[in-house]
């Protein structure tokens, strides 16, 4: 028997749960043809895997990659970190659906809420039948599966604006929600602590939730608050799945500012009650105790209303109760001590890395203000890292078998040229970095984190033929050292490759061969229901 290629004596940790085993896998036609002994078989490439873990390709299920299909530029985070498969579009933030119309703005805001370097590269696919047709036509390292952003749906149908859609404006999100699904985007996802998404009152998200759950669609949701309204704000989601019957995601489950942090319990037995009841809710986890995001996303709510350029013209004065809530904001992010300025596309270069009472202090002004100057020199494009977690909390919900691992992170080049901030470590190790901290503190076995990478994220999401390693299935493959596999990245210099990601297969092709990039291509658009 004659196979395309042979990994050949690894310990295969299949993605499902159970214990590793020793074996050998083949693949052919870009699938895995056979798990087990290839002594009488031949193939052009053989690889001596013993030793090192052969496991699943990863499957990033909360990514804000959108954009890297379209990008001319090689965005190689993601496979040095052994990930095969983004599912993109979260946070409410998507670059589709789209319309000549309403381009410029959804670019405007995809370029100021999402952090990678667009470079100026337009908009070009408007649906996902249009983005998966322009993936087959210009491969990627990796699979790409997208969700469609509540944000840029309201956006297209009814502007940037702080109000309830009118009659044909609701039946027009339904509506297009509806085409994207039928298409293969694999749910809608609610940004409901940005705007323009938390501008939704609940009757608006009811009949979206619903149009997701005739599809048999994911429901994702950066929550309202994950503050000290943190319960509620997942008792408004268990609301959607009780009168709709849709499954809810709940994105990046966390608790921010110490205050905040004992509300965990409560918050965990809500989720498992659900569950309990019959209801579909899951979630995810970046393994971090910081967060990133817009600095712009610190401003209240109704500062946003008319789109960036409103925005910014209320900062130039702005208001007591601006600034008020501003502070608000700052303090459930960690305060101007705990927020860290991460990107300024360059025009500060020498604020990154720097908190914002040390540049507020270089600038004679009070933390407030001087956050308000950082957006007046160098606009809506900055981001932030920002430092108001527990440690002991994000251990725990790490130690969930049933929460999946996520990046919620971005493709990245590792040319400076390209890459030219300081942005968060997960975006460039979360995968080394939750595998390292799993094995020095004993946290969870091997087979557990894998799990939590591959096998229960493709269970979350649909797929079937990705996340395990299985005859027949494509053979999207991530090998590595259980040993030596570190995360290298820093908050002040994150931009460093992980170590001990030795191979990665994407649908039977090396794109990472020997810890360094190939030339190949072989990814694919992930559709729901076609995978």
């Amino acid at each position: 028997m004659e196979y395309d290629l042979i990994l050949r004596g690894g310990m295969v940790v299949d993605g499902t749960n159970r214990p590793p085993f020793e074996t050998d896998v083949m693949v052919k036609n870009g699938r895995i043809a056979a798990i087990g002994s290839s002594e009488d078989v031949h193939a052009p490439v053989v690889l001596d895997v013993r030793g090192k873990a052969v496991a699943p390709g990863f499957v990033d299920m909360h990514s804000h990659s959108d954009i890297c299909p379209l990008v001319p530029y090689l965005p190689e985070s993601k496979i040095y970190q052994g990930v095969t498969s983004e599912l993109c579009g979260n946070c409410g933030i998507s670059i589709l659906p789209c319309s000549d119309g309403r381009r410029l703005e959804i670019e405007q805001y995809c370029a100021a809420e999402l952090e990678i370097p667009m470079l100026g590269t337009p908009i070009t696919t408007y649906s996902t039948a249009e983005y998966a047709s322009y993936i087959q036509a210009h491969p990627t390292s990796g699979n790409y599966g997208m969700l469609v952003g509540h944000g840029t749906l309201r956006g297209l149908v009814m502007g940037f604006e702080d109000r309830e859609p009118t009659e044909a404006e609701m039946t027009a999100m339904e509506e297009r929600l509806d085409q994207e699904l039928a298409q293969g985007a694999f749910g809608l996802s609610l940004g409901l602590a940005y705007p323009p998404s938390c501008f939704a009152k609940v009757e608006e998200l009811e009949r979206l939730a619903a149009v997701v759950a005739r599809h048999d669609g994911l429901l994702t949701v950066h929550l309202r608050d994950e503050c000290a309204k943190i319960p509620d704000s997942v008792r408004e989601m268990i609301h959607l799945a009780e009168c709709t019957g849709v499954h809810v995601q709940i994105s990046h489950l966390k608790f921010m500012q110490a205050p905040n942090w004992h509300l965990f319990p409560e918050t965990i037995a809500l989720i498992d009650d659900a569950n309990r009841r019959g209801l579909n809710v899951t979630c995810d986890q970046y393994p971090y105790i910081a967060s990133a995001l817009a600095l712009s996303a610190l401003l209240p709510h109704w500062a946003h209303d008319g789109g960036f350029d409103a925005m910014m013209a209320r900062i130039q004065h702005p208001s007591q109760q601006l600034l008020e809530e501003l502070k608000v904001k700052m303090d459930g992010r960690g305060g101007p001590d705990g927020i860290m300025i991460c990107s300024t596309r360059g025009i500060r270069a020498d604020w990154e890395g720097k908190m914002i009472r040390e540049i507020s202090n270089s600038l004679g002004m009070d933390p407030l203000h001087g956050a308000l100057e950082i957006l007046k020199q160098c606009g809506p494009e900055v981001f932030i890292t920002t430092f108001a977690q527990s440690m002991d909390v994000v251990r725990q919900i790490f130690c969930r078998p049933d929460v999946a691992t996520i990046s919620d992170g971005y493709g990245l080049s590792y040319d400076p040229a390209i890459t030219k901030d300081k942005l968060h470590p997960r975006n460039f190790s979360t995968y080394p970095h939750a595998l390292q901290w799993a094995r020095e503190e004993n946290l969870l076995p091997l087979e557990t984190v894998i799990h939590k990478f591959t096998g229960r994220p493709a269970q979350i999401m649909g797929l079937k033929d990705r996340g395990t390693l299985e005859v027949g299935k494509w053979a999207d493959i991530t090998v590595f050292d259980p040993a030596t596999v570190a995360e290298t990245a820093t908050y002040v210099e994150p931009m460093q490759k992980p170590l001990g990601i030795e191979y990665v297969l994407v649908n039977g092709q090396l794109v990472l061969r020997d810890g360094r990039i190939t030339d190949a291509r072989p990814g694919k658009a992930l559709l729901a229901g076609q995978d």
